[in-house]
């Protein structure tokens, strides 16, 4: 029989590919807070803060649970000056089990105006995803006491990638369409363990800005995912601004989570944001909440400028 260790250790594997198969289809890095920082989905989102705008997030989902997601993400975008141009970057950390995904990711937007407030802006990014898995973390031996052979051989890959997107957005209304990675890269060519590529996904999001009175804002939101040859899921979220100064929210995860959000306007200037997600699925027993913590912060583009409030 094998031993106690290596029963934990399958079974370790096990719930990795079964709790996160759903992850795994889903291969692109997903924010609760998304509709505040659209470049994590996005490229034709750059510059649309009409300053340099810095973004960082941190997401722990299921944080009780080890070797659950965990994914940071770092964000610069800006327009640039005299042109209808505007570019930014992206880094991305994403830990899930063994498997470890880190991504460098450049932006560019050309945007232009099609009334006194709407732009319609077409972009694109380019970069390298570092693709780890580290399969001797698991410990799998055989009954010889032996390291299984299928284990003793991480992986690391780098996988270059390119995006497409289009944004448009008038200060109330914002519908952008994108499909952040086209090319669909093999994880491992050589490992049987591993036959997945890198899947297409298309997103479409969508909001409005309602006034109720001259302090209530509502601002409903919905997000369309789908993975070629995969799944489809929606993200829908309304969020209310109290006094152009407080966020408050609910958002529904199709099959996954109800998220409460909570967002703080500092100043015109800075911004932070909190959510934390229940699960609404059949392991909901198994599994703890989901944190997500955000910071944003654009510079001040002239002292004679009066910066408009940011609703996404």
């Amino acid at each position: 029989m094998l031993k106690i260790r290596n029963l934990i250790a399958l079974l370790t594997f096990w719930v990795l590919l079964t709790f996160f198969h759903s992850g795994f289809s889903q291969q692109y890095p997903i924010f609760t807070q998304y509709m505040f920082n659209g470049l994590v989905l996005n490229p034709a989102y750059t510059g649309s803060h009409e300053s340099m705008a810095f973004t960082a997030a941190t997401r722990s989902q299921w944080s009780d649970l080890k070797g659950a997601p965990q994914t940071e993400i770092f964000t610069v975008h800006s327009p640039i000056k005299f042109s209808r141009s505007a570019a930014g970057a992206f880094i991305t950390l994403d830990q899930l089990g063994v498997t470890r995904q880190n991504m460098l990711y450049g932006t560019y937007a050309y945007r232009f105006p099609i009334s006194e407030k709407g732009k319609i802006a077409i972009g694109g990014q380019l970069g390298v995803t570092y693709y780890q898995t580290n399969y001797t973390d698991l410990n799998i031996v055989t009954q010889d006491d032996n390291i299984d052979p299928v284990f003793q051989e991480n992986n690391r890959r780098y996988l270059p990638n390119f995006g497409l997107g289009a944004y448009y957005s008038d200060g109330r209304l914002y519908i952008g369409l994108a499909s952040p990675a086209l090319i669909s890269n093999k994880f491992n060519k050589d490992n049987y363990l591993e036959l997945a590529t890198q899947k297409r996904h298309y997103f479409l999001t969508a909001g409005y800005v309602f006034d109720l009175n001259e302090n209530l804002k509502l601002k409903p939101n919905l997000l369309l995912k789908w993975v070629e040859n995969g799944t489809f899921q929606y993200d829908i979220n309304c969020n209310m601004l109290i006094k152009q100064m407080v966020w408050v929210g609910i958002s529904y995860r199709m099959n996954d989570s109800v998220d409460a959000l909570f967002g703080w306007n500092i100043n015109k200037q800075l911004a932070i944001g909190y959510s934390y997600g229940y699960p609404v699925n059949a392991l909901e027993s198994f599994l703890t909440g989901t944190h997500e913590l955000s910071l944003n912060y654009r510079l001040k583009r002239d002292r004679n400028i009066i910066q408009s409030p940011r609703y996404f």
